[in-house]
């Protein structure tokens, strides 16, 4: 787990580098959202809003998690200035233990230096509570 959180900070810390030295940069007000305890079964909603801080416009491709995570994005292009968000809904239906949680953003914008899109880690984490 350690290794694991070791590795999505060195994600995110380059990441940031990255998006000082390009034309795209996401600003969101948070990267992490700590939900606190969750019931098992009980479902949480949540927004990852940002704001395209840099100087092209972007698009989301895709947004990622787990099966327990529900997605929506904004949609189109994000000119420069604009903001967007991210509805997330989380089912603790199939937990079995508290965890972090991983959310991908995939941009259709391709990073000049990886010839790859850009990939933006956002997190979450819960407390499971089980119910006897």
């Amino acid at each position: 787990m350690k290794n694991i959180f070791f590795a999505l900070t060195l994600m995110i810390v380059s990441f940031g580098m990255n998006a000082q030295t390009s034309a795209v940069d996401l600003k969101f007000d948070k990267e992490h959202h700590q939900l606190g305890d969750v019931t098992k079964g009980e479902k949480k909603t949540f927004k990852y809003n940002f704001e395209n801080t840099g100087t092209e416009t972007i698009e989301i491709e895709i947004v990622s998690g787990c099966d327990c995570t529900t997605l929506d994005w904004t949609r189109g292009p994000i000119k420069v200035g604009e903001k967007g968000i991210i509805d997330v809904i989380f089912d603790s239906t199939e937990k079995e233990a508290s965890e972090t949680v991983d959310v991908d953003i995939y941009l259709k914008n391709i990073n000049p230096k990886s010839d790859s899109p850009y990939l933006i880690v956002l997190d979450y984490t819960f407390d499971l509570i089980i119910k006897k």
